[in-house]
């Protein structure tokens, strides 16, 4: 069985046979992942200060005039466990920004529109001759893209009339169907095309470039912290110690 020390201290002590089966209890339910992600959170919120009048202000704003021993109760915790809750957030916050903040344009240029977000419209059947007909009705105006796709679209897309996004293009598979949806100016269909098994007709709804603003940057920010601490759970997961986590509280 899997077992990491210092999950379940104090409440566990002095009784193995509830921390045995409270962590296989844990396997079943496939929570490791999750708990280590949350030990390692915590990890980072130790490294970080955060000023008590920050802190206080917060603490305000959560209790929202219900006493302070109330809510504790309410939620079983003690007030450093409220503290740790309101702290995590701007914690990570910080910890992301100091260790991935200098890279993030670069990241974003190197990206090269992937985060570009887009809407277009999906259809895709495997019949040959059912896709040509189907262009050919699109040409000459006999239907919209939406009726056709909702009464002959093979894929999950047809519940939604085969409208697709906004998504970032990136994000679109296969990436041929991405370079396809480039090619093409908002309200252009293209022809039948062979992806995969599919044949499918796509047209391009809207795509609005991605700038490097302050919504783009948090979530770079959020995606690479992401990626930083799924990392380090997998490492764990192995029975591999990760680095020891840094934080410069004067930078």
């Amino acid at each position: 069985m899997n077992t990491l020390p210092g999950l379940f201290p104090d409440l566990l002590v002095g009784d193995p046979a509830a921390a045995e089966a409270i962590q296989a209890l844990v396997c079943r339910m496939e929570l490791w992942p999750q708990l280590l992600r949350r030990q390692q959170e915590e990890q980072i919120a130790g490294l970080v200060p955060i000023e008590s009048s920050w802190l206080q202000e917060r603490q305000q704003d959560f209790l929202a005039g219900e006493p302070l021993e109330d809510v504790l109760q309410r939620r079983r915790w003690t007030e450093q466990d409220l503290h740790l809750h309101l702290l995590l957030p701007e914690a990570s916050r910080r910890f992301s920004e100091q260790r991935f903040g200098p890279g993030l344009e670069e990241l974003f240029l190197a990206s090269q529109g992937g985060h570009d977000q887009i809407i277009y419209s999906l259809l895709r059947v495997r019949d040959t001759g059912v896709a040509r007909e189907l262009w050919i009705r699109l040409e000459e105006g006999e239907a919209s893209f939406a009726e056709l796709a909702s009464s002959y679209g093979e894929g999950p897309e047809a519940a939604r009339k085969g409208v697709i996004g906004p998504i970032p293009i990136g994000n679109i598979t296969p990436p041929e169907l991405a370079t396809l949806l480039r090619s093409l100016q908002p309200g252009e269909v293209h022809p039948p095309r062979q992806l995969g098994d599919w044949l499918v007709l796509v047209r391009l709804e809207q795509l609005t470039p991605a700038r490097f603003d302050g919504p783009m940057r948090e979530f770079l920010l959020t995606q690479q912290l992401d990626a930083f601490l799924q990392g380090r759970v997998e490492q764990l997961l192995r029975g591999e110690q990760p680095d020891e986590l840094h934080y410069d509280p004067t930078s």
